[in-house]
């Protein structure tokens, strides 16, 4: 089959999977009547307005927020309406949808934040459309418990296929696992238009006594596609999007470097987590290492990483109901350098272009040469917002990640103040060094940010009210200081 055919078929796929995907969000949105299901729907709506004493708004006033709170001074808008998953059935559904609008100093924004459908069976679930992943260690933590997906950026357009932990037979429950499958589409605008994402993850648990749980695991992910500013495209057959799963290099139609190396830009986590759970309270250990190349995941960049220490209270209302500390260490990347020239000696025998000595060192995390935006998306890091995203030029293309060597120390409080003020604290003091390629000036620049939250006691008035004080302190962002008033409210509309 010649090329024109192959790409005529390739293009009838993509259409027929949209078409697909479209009616089954439409089936999922909009269900028939005659499913029968008694289904309750939950509505929220919220307005929110930050102010700081800079153009700027503090680390902790945007950070993790879903890429809705806009960088500078001004406000947001949200409204959503939500259906979770109906019991009754073998097959469950839930869909929602959910709009954000920004306005600021810089420019006004309307946009999706949430457009989703799901389907549960058993333990297997499929997403489908732009989704938040779900919070975890009480919303704390500084990535979430997850290096490369902290929250900090709006949610990609795509789908994920997961399971929950399924058990080993003939292990008596002490051995399970999970996994997950998932494409995305990079729609922001970025230096390789149209980003392709492939994302895949595989956990296994072992709970060798019912207090305890040890889950050790893989996440990989991958861009490809895309088209370059000149217009040239990256390949993107489905031969190619097999070579991403497997971290093969690329055909003849990809570039030399691609060539080379593996097709596309790869980077991924190995987890560890051990966790004890006691009558009263729970304490979990988290390590996340990331990963670029093979240097990182044979353990070269030791000790890179995040390593979280959580702490909660089965029993809330206290003043200290959860606490979470994390150490952030990204300065090491397997080294300074990622190959240099061979000795006389090494090259005795070999061929004389054959003379650069591999050391895999400059991992420089979320970067890449060929996917110049990097780990980002609409400008802000995808992962951990302690790396530090480039600002967007003129034509709104992120340059990546401009600061990704940081030595870190991560305090998040979470509790009821007088029994009656639920409220959020969050400490965070960093050492930046930038990149090795690109170092910051006076290196290391210190910065410690923080924020405190807390939401009124009801008062009469028929929504929730949320107060929030915000500083920056240091030569790195400067300092600052903000606040931030939300006023929310949230129900449910019977069917």
């Amino acid at each position: 089959m010649d090329r024109k055919k192959i790409d005529s078929v390739e293009r009838g796929c993509a259409r027929w999977i949209n078409e697909l995907v479209l009616c089954i969000l439409c089936v999922c949105v909009c269900p028939p009547a005659g499913l029968g299901q008694e289904r309750e729907f939950n509505y929220r709506a919220a307005v929110s307005g930050f102010l700081s004493g800079e153009k700027q708004l503090p680390f902790w006033a945007v950070s993790n927020r879903h890429g809705i709170v806009p960088t500078t001074n001004g406000g947001v808008l949200e409204a959503g309406i939500f259906s979770g998953f109906v019991s009754g059935r073998a097959i469950r559904f839930a869909y929602g949808v959910s709009a954000a609008g920004q306005f600021s100093e810089e420019e006004n924004n309307l946009f999706i934040d949430q457009l989703f459908a799901s389907a549960n069976w058993k333990k297997i679930r499929l997403d489908l459309g732009i989704i938040h992943r779900e919070t975890i260690l009480d919303g704390l933590s500084a990535t979430n418990g997850n290096i490369l997906w902290s929250g900090n950026t709006r949610s990609l357009p795509g789908y994920t296929f997961s399971t929950g932990y399924i058990f080993v037979p003939g292990t008596k429950g002490v051995l399970s696992f999970k996994g997950s499958w998932s494409d995305y589409l990079m729609n922001d605008k970025r230096y390789v238009k149209n980003t392709l994402l492939h994302n895949k993850s595989l956990f296994l648990r072992i709970v060798p006594h019912r207090r305890w749980e040890v889950v050790v695991g893989l996440e990989h992910a991958a861009q490809w596609g895309g088209t370059f500013p000149d217009g040239s495209k990256q390949p993107a057959s489905f031969l190619d999007y097999l070579r991403i799963v497997a971290g093969r290099e690329g055909g003849s139609d990809a570039t030399v470097s691609d060539q080379i190396n593996v097709l596309g830009n790869h980077l991924g986590r190995q987890h560890v987590q051990v966790s004890y759970s006691a009558d009263a309270y729970s304490l979990s250990f988290y390590h996340d290492i990331p990963f670029e190349d093979g240097s990182g995941s044979r353990f070269q960049n030791f000790p890179d990483g995040t390593y979280t220490l959580h702490y909660r209270k089965h029993r809330s209302g206290n003043w200290i109901d959860a606490a979470l500390y994390e150490f952030h260490y990204t300065k090491r990347q397997s080294g300074k350098y990622h190959d240099r020239l061979r000795t006389p000696e090494e090259m005795t025998g070999r061929d004389p272009e054959d003379n650069r000595e591999m050391l895999g060192g400059n991992d420089d995390y979320f970067n890449n040469g060929e996917y110049r935006s990097g780990w980002t998306f609409h400008g802000r890091a995808i992962g951990s917002p302690l790396m530090t995203a480039g600002t967007p030029g003129e034509d709104g293309i992120s340059p990546g990640i401009f600061n990704n060597r940081v030595l870190g120390h991560h305090i998040g409080l979470k509790g009821t103040a007088f029994s009656r003020i639920p409220y959020k604290a969050l400490l965070t003091y960093t050492l930046n060094y930038g990149r090795y390629s690109e170092p910051l000036p006076d290196a290391p620049q210190e910065q410690f940010s923080c924020g405190l939250e807390a939401t009124l006691p009801h008062c009469g008035v028929p929504f929730r009210i949320d107060l929030g004080i915000y500083g920056d302190f240091g030569p790195f962002s400067g300092r600052n200081i903000g606040v931030g008033l939300k006023l929310y409210r949230f129900g449910k509309i019977g069917r």
